[in-house]
């Protein structure tokens, strides 16, 4: 009976591997024991069977929801990449193994350049086709295990793992040419789009403070070097 009980839930997609497991431990017992119930105490043993299940059943969607939950708190709502606290998070991570390990790698802080301009004249939606644009540049020019962040309104961060400061410093400057060489069509408009970066290496013994820091100082003495640039230019 407690099989026809199990068969039942399983029929219905409702069995699990801790309910399965409790069936299998009552009629275990029940053989051992040469136990024989009436009607009434096979319907409470099916009662009691249907509702583990159904707790489990609904603390695995419980589960579910909080991972959702979490996953939604760590991503840019435009763009699909980790936020500020994703950064962090995935930098607290990076660093830890790179303590373990050995290891070392740089961080990047890119910064758009004339993001409000583009907004004023072409509008915010215009501005949201940009920062699109980039995150996507970014995703497309990093190893999956790196990380590419939005960490505010017209800023990304880039972590590339498992390389050294020249490494990493060079394939930063290349992903800036790539990025700065694109443009996006919005509205009949062809928007052009620029960016300045902070390069910043680290190792396991770096804080992640002082870290994301030393990359943001960096980020604004390149933007303050290409202001000089250009206006020697015009």
């Amino acid at each position: 009976m407690i099989e026809q009980s199990k068969n039942k839930l399983n029929d219905k997609a409702e069995i699990n591997p801790y309910v399965s497991n409790l069936a299998s431990k009552l009629m275990q017992t029940a053989a051992n024991a040469e136990m024989k119930f009436d009607s009434a105490g096979w319907q409470l043993i099916t009662e009691v069977l249907s509702f583990a299940a159904a707790a489990e059943q609904r603390m695995s969607e419980q589960q579910e929801r909080i991972s959702f939950l979490e996953q939604l708190s760590v991503t840019d709502e435009l763009t699909g990449i980790p936020n500020r606290r994703g950064l962090r998070s995935a930098l607290g991570q990076t660093l830890a193994s790179a303590g373990r390990h050995g290891e070392s790698g740089v961080l990047g802080f890119i910064d758009l350049d004339g993001f409000k301009h583009i907004n004023d004249v072409h509008g915010h939606m215009a501005g949201d086709a940009v920062l699109r644009y980039v995150a996507k540049a970014l995703k497309q020019h990093t190893r999956p295990s790196d990380t590419v962040a939005r960490i505010a309104g017209d800023e990304f961060a880039v972590i590339l793992k498992r390389c050294s400061a020249d490494q990493g410093m060079k394939r930063l400057r290349t992903l800036q040419k790539e990025i700065n060489a694109g443009k996006v069509r919005y509205g009949g408009a062809t928007i052009p789009v620029k960016c300045s970066i902070g390069v910043q290496a680290f190792d396991g013994t770096t804080d992640p403070a002082t870290l994301i820091e030393a990359a943001d100082q960096a980020m604004y003495h390149d933007k303050q070097a290409r202001k000089g640039a250009h206006l020697k230019t015009a």
